[in-house]
């Protein structure tokens, strides 16, 4: 079947969608991999991206790699885009080396090369499994700037639980600071 047998008109979205629109993520997902295949990469395409996205993202979902490569590149390309990195990386590696290729092109700059960077580590290594997505900072600012720092970027990283205080210089790692000691911190203080 082609990609465009493989999605149904955009009139018949809302029908496929509609199941889904009273699940919570986690019972969306379990749904979801009761159906089969092209069936499910219909219903994904059919979601609106941010549903679409937390489907994806959630380690329950089964043929993430399938699904994404059953969906039109631009779609999939759209719902890579706006995962978390590591998880995206996670989905690419499950592709052949042709949906790899048709794919990765598609993603805005930033993503690329996120994924070509966790894509760079080999399998099961910590590098290939970790997030790029972190906050780190100066050791030379105060709780306030680093507050600051985190409001600004938290949208854009997949954790702001633990800040990664860096050496200026060598930008080596000093210290893992926790948000319970920002919050408890006084405002002027140094983030170490």
């Amino acid at each position: 079947m082609n990609q465009k047998q493989l999605l149904r008109p955009v009139a018949d979205a809302a029908a496929l969608a509609a199941p889904l629109a009273n699940y919570n993520t986690a019972d969306a997902v379990e749904f979801l991999n009761t159906l089969e295949l092209t069936r499910a990469a219909e219903t994904l395409a059919a979601l609106p991206l941010p549903r679409a996205v937390k489907m994806l993202e959630a380690p329950e979902l089964h043929r993430s790699g399938e699904l994404v490569a059953a969906l039109p590149p631009a779609r999939a390309a759209a719902l890579l885009g706006l995962m978390a990195d590591d998880r995206a990386t996670d989905i690419v590696h499950e592709l052949d080396e042709d949906e790899r290729a048709r794919l990765i092109p598609l993603l805005g700059t930033d993503a690329r090369q996120a994924i070509q960077k966790l894509l760079s580590y080999p399998p099961n290594t910590a590098g290939a499994l970790m997030t790029t997505e972190y906050v780190a900072v100066p050791a030379s600012w105060t709780v306030a700037q680093t507050l600051q720092h985190i409001r600004q970027v938290e949208r854009t990283r997949e954790t702001v639980y633990a800040i990664y205080v860096l050496e200026p210089a060598s930008q080596q790692l000093q210290q893992v600071v926790t948000m319970r000691r920002l919050i408890t911190g006084l405002p002027e203080e140094s983030i170490l």
